[in-house]
């Protein structure tokens, strides 16, 4: 009995474990998509077989479109008609003017990166660029101080708490013990 039991109880584990590294990608067609979780041309990632493969189409040229390759069948899609898409990562990235940028986070305000190259005497240094939009679908425009009072210029209490939190800081700091990007955190303490 005790090892029919312990049998039950390792595939359960076995199981469960199977059930939380499994994640989709796919394509998020619009903003209500997005928002509600709805993936359009959904494929596993389990085991490293994927079934979709998304070619962005923008290393060398920003090109309009996407392609879609899914079982030897391709699709080809205009940017400007897709919200966005979700990798095998988990990482999910939103299309702006025929770009991508990854969404860091969904709060109040929305928080993008971009990762830009920068050439070194051996090789390439990776950095992040920060963006932001007052909304999933707004525009995105570069995360700085002149940006944000522009944006939200009708929030008194948050142009001023934006002057207290970041007189001579980075905008695109992370607060660890809030586990929140700080332009969100002072953005709600703003809305109290």
């Amino acid at each position: 009995m005790k090892k029919k039991l312990q049998i039950i109880l390792t595939g359960l584990m076995v199981l469960s474990y199977g059930l939380s590294a499994k994640s989709e990608s796919g394509i998020y067609m619009s903003t209500a998509d997005f928002k509600n979780n709805k993936l359009t041309f959904e494929s596993g990632c389990a085991r490293g077989k994927h079934s979709l493969s998304i070619h962005l189409h923008d290393f060398f040229w920003n090109m309009p479109y996407i392609t879609i390759t899914e079982g030897g069948k391709k699709n080809v899609l205009k940017k400007s008609d897709v919200y966005g898409f979700r990798d095998c990562d988990n990482e999910v990235y939103r299309f702006y003017k025929n770009t991508e940028y990854r969404i860091a986070e969904a709060g109040n305000i929305y928080v993008y990166t971009q990762e830009r190259n920068i050439a070194q005497s051996k090789g390439y240094k990776v950095i992040n660029d920060y963006f932001f939009s007052v909304s999933a679908s707004s525009e995105i425009l570069p995360l700085t101080i002149c940006n944000l009072k522009n944006a939200y210029s009708g929030n008194d209490k948050f142009l001023d708490l934006l002057d207290q939190y970041f007189g001579g800081s980075e905008v695109n700091e992370y607060d660890n013990r809030h586990k929140t990007f700080k332009i969100n955190y002072v953005f709600a303490k703003s809305m109290k």
